[in-house]
């Protein structure tokens, strides 16, 4: 069976709900099983990014530290919307992991090379 292209789009805050731990371990899943899943922040979804979370400040598992493990997963696509960060004042250096930063119609034109999207 072929690898899927899979793109998980995160678009929700680390600590507003589950979900981006959520999200983070459905990727995780998906890498163990071979598929192609890349990974694209996108509006409060880029505070994921930010370095020195401490989740458990506020009793949460810290969602920079689920975020560690995706290149042991070969999850190494890893995208950010321009545009969010931008609006967010967040510069790259800013960040816990290595991500692109995409314009809108990079992330269109990824979007559309997928298989399947899983947006938060």
């Amino acid at each position: 069976m072929d690898a899927k292209h899979i793109l998980y789009l995160l678009r929700k805050s680390p600590y507003s709900s589950s979900n981006a731990v959520e999200a983070l371990d459905s990727a995780l899943v998906a890498g163990v099983f071979e598929q192609n899943v890349s990974v694209l922040f996108k509006d409060d979804g880029v505070w994921q990014l930010l370095d020195g979370q401490r989740g458990a400040a506020i009793e949460r598992r810290t969602v920079g530290n689920v975020m560690q493990a995706l290149p042991q997963y070969d999850i190494e696509q890893l995208f950010a919307c321009e545009v969010s960060l931008n609006e967010r004042g967040l510069q790259l250096e800013d960040l816990a992991l290595t991500v692109k930063p995409l314009s809108l119609e990079e992330q269109r034109k990824l979007i559309t090379r997928q298989d399947a999207v899983v947006n938060d």
